[in-house]
């Protein structure tokens, strides 16, 4: 109880020092009663208002986060295709840029598109579009050498620097936009990993990744629910399931054999990402603290700015191969998922560590309920029911890490990208005979 009053001391104490008492008493109110504040704001008609934390806000930063339905050049690429000696067969992914590599979407797109390379013997350009920050490919291609053994890939960042295409995917609803206007490309695909409309509250940016789903590009979804989402919207697709590297990803023990007691649990916390439910964990560990003060608290994803108002051992951002010693380590995991599943527990179950998760039909076509998961429901309190029966049962967590290393063994990485390559090669051949 010390712990929360002096992390809420110190919160409050630091928001007046950056911001001042009216604007952190503002803000306050807002977090306390959303719904009143908005009413009363709408009431004092905003626009015209005189006061400066409600009337002066800046919305030409929103204006310019709108996508246009522009033409290539009006993106800042040519007339005619660049010119390309290269005669392989040629793949551009249209991906946003990348401050680590290592990143779950950003790692698993390079994954696929280095296999499919080499498979194919086919060209493939990441070509990061409305990049800002580098002015040469340079550094973006040295962290990719770095990551990808023999990597084979190629950093584009000048739309002008594009050739003519076999395959042009888009990999996120922004680069959808880009992917569309791109008119040098014989078919477009979509390589989607999330339902990324459940981003944002209901508005622009949500209605504006719904558009893009019906752009009538082919469908590659992560999972069979994406597929589901992908369908609903008109379109076709082929789904992959979610594999972990068996290089870095496997059990202590040969049989997944459990240790007698728990005594370290692991949890994936990233405060910046709202859809892995961050508020929710740190909630539930809190009340799981209090009650099993015993089991040490390991929290990796992001390096936290204020320590949690209970002892844990903060292991920051972590480069993946990296991982799965310290998940090796853990009795237990817990890893959220509020739109599609995670890599989190694919990869504890992979390394035979028992998952906590959440229920719903995103994590449930792969996380199932007592057989290599336990699902509870988004409270504070049915978590740390969870974590209490397995902290209780050996028996229930040799159930589940059992259940999780047999779900994992047939499932490899090289297997789900063949099979994604072939559904690459099934649609360019229909779309050349068509022609």
């Amino acid at each position: 109880m010390m712990n929360q009053i002096l992390y809420y001391y110190r919160t409050l104490k630091r928001n007046i020092k950056a911001f001042g008492f009216l604007q952190t008493f503002i803000y306050a109110l807002f977090r306390m009663h959303p719904v009143w504040f908005s009413m009363v704001v709408q009431r004092l008609n905003v626009s015209g208002s005189s006061h400066p934390s409600l009337g002066d806000i800046d919305y030409k930063p929103g204006m310019d986060s709108v996508l246009h339905y522009q033409s290539w050049q009006e993106y800042g690429g040519t007339e005619m295709p660049k010119k390309s000696k290269d005669k392989r067969p040629c793949y551009i992914w249209f991906v946003p840029d990348w401050e680590n590599v290592w990143g779950g979407g950003h790692y698993t797109l390079f994954r696929f598109a280095q296999q499919i390379g080499v498979s194919r013997n086919a060209r493939q350009i990441i070509f990061v579009y409305h990049n800002l920050r580098h002015e040469t490919p340079d550094a973006l291609q040295l962290t990719l050498d770095g990551a990808i053994k023999d990597c084979m890939l190629e950093v584009v960042v000048d739309p002008k620097q594009l050739p003519a295409c076999d395959a042009a995917l888009a990999t996120t609803w922004q680069s959808a936009y880009w992917a569309r206007a791109f008119p040098f490309a014989k078919k477009k695909f979509y390589f989607m990993q999330d339902y990324e409309s459940l981003f944002y509250a209901h508005g622009t940016a949500s209605m504006q990744a719904n558009n893009s789903y019906e752009f009538g590009f082919t469908g590659i979804t992560g999972g069979q629910w994406l597929k589901s989402q992908y369908i609903s919207h008109g379109g076709v697709a082929q789904n992959y399931l979610f594999a972990a590297d068996k290089n870095i990803f496997y059990p202590a023990q040969k049989d997944a054999a459990v240790r007698p007691h728990v005594k370290r649990l692991f949890f994936y916390g990233r405060p910046s990402t709202e859809r892995r439910c961050f508020e929710l964990g740190m909630t539930s560990l809190s009340l799981i603290a209090k009650e099993f003060p015993d089991v040490e608290i390991v929290i990796a994803g992001l390096k936290l700015n204020n320590p949690p108002p209970f002892p844990a051992t903060l292991m920051g951002n972590m480069p993946l191969a990296d991982t799965g010693e310290l998940y090796r380590t853990c009795d237990l995991g817990l890893a959220f998922s509020g739109t599609n599943l995670s890599y989190l527990p694919v990869e504890l179950m992979a390394c035979g560590v028992p998952v906590i998760t959440n229920r719903g039909p995103h994590v449930e076509w792969h996380c199932k309920h007592n057989e290599n998961a336990y699902l509870a429901e988004p409270t504070p309190e049915a978590v740390l029911e969870a974590f209490r029966e397995l902290y209780n049962s050996q028996e229930l967590r040799q159930k589940l890490a059992s259940g999780g290393v047999a779900t994992m063994k047939n499932i490899s990485w090289q297997d789900e990208i063949e099979k994604v390559a072939k559904w690459i090669d099934q649609n360019l051949t229909e779309q050349d005979l068509a022609a």
